[in-house]
């Protein structure tokens, strides 16, 4: 999976998080990291063991908890609810990094060097009911000009499969699609892994920048 800016690429390194912090900062990502990256392979297996996941995290409510990992920086962080909207749910991680979904699917991020300004998933998430299909999404985000800029890009959603993940609470069967988007200026790949009609995993997009993200709901 790649993401591209054909007229940026060639200047686009792989930058840190800013001042705010890793996205795992803080006691609770710390003491969560080495036991969630265990339970699901978002990390090294050599790494020494973490303590326990505190109580107050292990007890929450289903789907209160998103664990967050930008795959290209090795960075992990137990975001907890902030906000919500409908269908639209903010993510707020120790070290003040906010992400937003909308029925699962990443409509924008805030705090990292390259943030996501903004998406309108046209029917990515009807695609997926559906089993698969086409479907529309406007894209945003910042040029070196400090300008918002939107792209279309046309989107195939594709049923891989049925397919086993490891979660935090052991393994689940889930059925993986994965959605190739292309526009003029823009291309990527996105996966979801569906069980009972909610994703509970998904490896999405953010930018050129930051590269992509997984997301396990806890």
């Amino acid at each position: 999976m790649n993401i591209s800016m054909k007229t940026l690429c060639s200047s686009l390194i792989l930058a840190g998080l800013t001042a705010c912090g890793p996205l795992y900062e803080d006691s609770l990502g710390s003491t969560l990291l080495g036991a969630a990256q265990s339970a699901t392979g978002l990390g090294d297996t050599a790494a020494p063991a973490a303590p326990a996941i505190p109580p107050a995290v292990a007890t929450a409510a289903p789907g209160e908890v998103l664990l967050v990992k930008i795959i290209a920086r090795d960075a992990v962080a137990p975001m907890t609810k902030v906000a919500q909207n409908g269908r639209n749910i903010t993510w707020i991680s120790p070290g003040k990094v906010t992400m937003a979904f909308e029925d699962g699917i990443l409509v924008g991020t805030r705090g990292l060097t390259d943030d996501l300004m903004g998406v309108d998933p046209i029917g990515v998430r009807a695609a997926l009911n559906a089993g698969g299909g086409t479907a529309r999404r406007l894209q945003s985000f910042l040029t070196s000009e400090d300008q918002i800029a939107t792209r279309e890009l046309t989107c195939t959603i594709t049923r891989v499969g049925s397919e086993d993940i490891q979660i935090i609470g052991g393994s689940r069967t889930t059925t993986k699609f994965e959605e190739d988007c292309k526009g003029p200026a823009l291309e990527f790949k996105n996966s979801y892994w569906l069980a009972g009609g909610d994703i509970i995993r998904s490896r999405q997009a953010v930018s050129a920048g930051v590269g992509f993200i997984q997301a396990d709901q806890l």
